[in-house]
């Protein structure tokens, strides 16, 4: 179950992103491999800055963060 509650400013809803599916399978891909999440961590946030340059890199980092947790998080 996850709640939608807003974490900061400027932190992308998944569902308004075109490019979460993108940014996901880099993260999954990576992890069910068998690389270290930090690896694939920063592959996903190297996809989703690729399709938002103009998103700093603290909400697109923040951003990739909820996304990849938002399983996890209540």
């Amino acid at each position: 179950m996850c709640c939608d509650l807003p974490v900061q400013t400027g932190v992308k809803q998944a569902a308004d992103c075109k490019c979460y599916g993108a940014v996901m399978k880099a993260y999954t891909t990576l992890a069910q491999a068998g690389r270290p999440l930090s690896v694939a961590l920063e592959a996903a946030k190297i996809v989703y800055t690729y399709h938002h340059p103009e998103d700093s890199q603290f909400n697109a980092a923040l951003t990739v963060e909820r996304w990849v947790q938002q399983d996890r998080v209540h």
